[in-house]
């Protein structure tokens, strides 16, 4: 008969056995997609782990009817960027449209007179089995 104790050391072990592998294959999130705000001056070039480019000018329309509105359709499609908070704010309502989110986002510059903020960001699916 398993008593309390038991039970307790029974779920202490099988949550480690679950929870090391897990942790191990936890590393830096890969990228589908990286998004370069082209008004901000931005040093260094996309990072090594992102699969395509987009440069866009503060507008997102281009970009969300060539590649958006169709990738996010994708299994764990992710997307990065550094843009203004303007751009963002559009892509962040996009991205609710289509079952995703913002995961993480920095502020990189104060707003001037002439710029809005710029921002990183990433958006990833609510659910990386998600596919719309």
């Amino acid at each position: 008969m398993i008593d309390r104790r038991d039970l307790l050391k029974i779920g202490a072990t099988t949550s480690l056995a679950l929870g090391i592998p897990a942790a191990l294959r936890a590393s830096a999130p890969s990228l589908d997609l990286w998004v370069r705000d082209t008004r901000f001056a931005m040093p260094g070039e996309a990072p090594t782990r992102a699969g395509a480019t987009r440069q866009i000018d503060g507008d997102v329309t281009a970009l969300w009817t060539g590649t958006l509105d169709s990738e996010w359709g994708r299994r764990g499609f992710s997307v990065a960027g550094m843009t203004g908070s303007d751009a963002l704010f559009v892509l962040e309502q996009l991205a609710w449209s289509r079952g995703r989110r913002v995961v993480e986002k920095r502020q990189i510059a104060a707003a001037t007179p002439d710029q809005p903020a710029l921002f990183y960001w990433r958006i990833e699916p609510v659910h990386p089995s998600m596919t719309a």
